[in-house]
């Protein structure tokens, strides 16, 4: 039976939601205050790199203000969704480690003695970063991008890396001798010796990273039980984490501040809030097909063109020592041969991939596809949930500004949901069908693009209502 007809979260009341979006506009300025306080700090230390550490001196304030900030925006614009409660968390967890980082560092380094608890902050360093880890890591990819998990039972992994990362904070927080990044003091707290902890961190670390496998696996099952609309919210994260993963081993190989690698490895990871952030926004959610198909097609132009240059140019310059010209002459040869393939091969390769990997962006067969799994539902449908959902479909299919589904029936409070932007002035579309002794009214914005809906368009979405009504009936 599709699971796609119902709406991943309840619609919070409207008294809960405003709290909840107070609360997060409330931490999303501690986070920037925590963050700014942190860079002053790095101001006042002459923006000294701490010694063996990782990236460059401020990076953690990168990662507050991207998750932050994202999500206080995915709160305060859909409030029942729990992405945006982890992105902001994140981003809260990132401003406290460019805070105390950075007290620890001025009270410890710059100027020792001159800020009180400096060590605390420096013990804090240690093993507060595991958080980060387990938020943006299991739990992000566990509930994104509706909020909830794919079923019950994936929440055995979440729970498995929450334990694993518990006994590697036990282990970083309480071990002996000095404490990490601030080898010039020791553990305040240190219990358990330093062989044995060296000896659970290494396997708990190495399990801790695998642990993170099976969440990305439930993206896959998610993605594969999911309509269209769900996909291209998938696709979005999953091209910022296949950049993200190709950019990973320069942040291992290259990890010393100044070097290249971990300022790309730090930009990157930055990438993958803004892409949930669009995804659960559903801003702009059908252009990830042209950035994938865009780079297909370059990536593999690319590739074939280097080909056909190196082994043109090799074949070209033996082919003209033999016969003793001038071997500048095959560069020559070889770029004009590489110009005149440009064209023919990237229409080839246009075709390949739209064959291949472009999904249908029409809106009538997208409607259609809604309407079909309506149709095969096998349970009685919940009429405010369907056609919430029909209008969700409606106005990402045709690319509206927003639209609004009414239902009145007798002896029961008129029900409305609304999605995007709706200027009831001018409606694009105001459609009526009969329901029963009730009635369902479609009210739509006009196209972002063209400012109207083709008549093409309108009849698909008459036949799309009138269709789904007829299984509510």
């Amino acid at each position: 039976m599709p699971t796609s007809l119902a709406e991943p979260m309840a619609i919070p009341a409207e008294p809960h939601a405003r709290t909840g979006t107070r609360l997060a506009w409330v931490l999303w300025l501690i986070t920037i205050g925590l963050s700014a306080a942190g860079l002053a700090l790095l101001a006042v230390a002459h923006f000294q790199p701490i010694p063996d550490s990782w990236g460059f001196p401020g990076f953690t304030a990168l990662f507050a203000l991207s998750f932050g900030s994202v999500g206080a925006i995915v709160v305060a614009r859909r409030p029942g969704n729990r992405v945006g409660q982890v992105l902001l968390a994140v981003g809260l967890v990132s401003s406290f480690q460019t805070f105390y980082l950075e007290y620890a560092k001025v009270g410890l380094i710059t100027a020792p003695g001159s800020l009180p608890f400096a060590i605390l902050g420096a013990w804090l360093v240690a093993w507060a970063w595991i958080p980060f880890v387990i938020l943006a890591g299991p739990v992000l990819l566990s509930i994104f991008p509706d909020g909830r998990l794919v079923s019950p039972r994936w929440r055995l992994p979440v729970q498995f890396s929450a334990v694993i990362a518990i006994l590697m904070m036990v282990g970083l927080a309480f071990r002996q001798g000095p404490l990490e990044n601030f080898r010039m003091v020791d553990n305040p707290v240190g219990i358990i010796p330093g062989d044995l902890a060296a000896a659970l961190i290494g396997p708990v670390a190495l399990v801790l990273s695998l642990s993170m496998l099976l969440p990305a696996a439930s993206l896959v099952v998610r993605f594969r039980r999911a309509d269209q609309d769900r996909r291209q919210q998938i696709k979005w994260f999953a091209v910022a984490g296949v950049v993200f993963a190709l950019a990973a081993p320069l942040g291992f190989v290259a990890g010393r501040p100044g070097e290249i690698g971990p300022v790309v490895f730090i930009l990157t990871f930055c990438t993958l809030p803004i892409a949930a952030g669009v995804a659960v926004l559903r801003y702009g959610l059908y252009e990830i097909d042209t950035i994938i198909n865009r780079a297909l097609v370059y990536g593999l132009l690319t590739a074939v063109l280097a080909g056909i240059y190196t082994a043109s140019i090799g074949v070209m310059q033996r082919l003209l020592k033999a016969t003793g010209a001038d071997s500048d002459a095959a560069i020559i040869l070889t770029t004009l041969l590489v110009v005149t393939a440009f064209t023919p091969i990237k229409g080839r390769l246009q075709a390949l991939v739209d064959r291949r990997f472009k999904e249908n962006r029409d809106p009538a067969a997208r409607l259609d596809a809604f309407v079909k799994e309506v149709q095969a539902s096998l349970s009685a449908l919940d009429s405010p949930r369907t056609l919430r959902r029909l209008l969700g479909v409606v106005v990402a299919a045709c690319d509206l500004r927003g639209g609004r589904v009414e239902l009145e029936l007798p002896k029961t409070d008129p029900w409305s949901a609304t999605e995007g932007e709706l200027s009831t002035a001018d409606p694009a579309v105001n459609a009526s069908v009969p329901l029963g002794d009730g009635t369902v009214r479609l009210v739509l914005a006009p196209s972002r693009r063209t400012g109207s809906i083709s008549p093409r368009d309108r009849k698909a979405i008459d036949r799309a209502l009138a269709a789904v009504v007829a299984e509510l009936a």
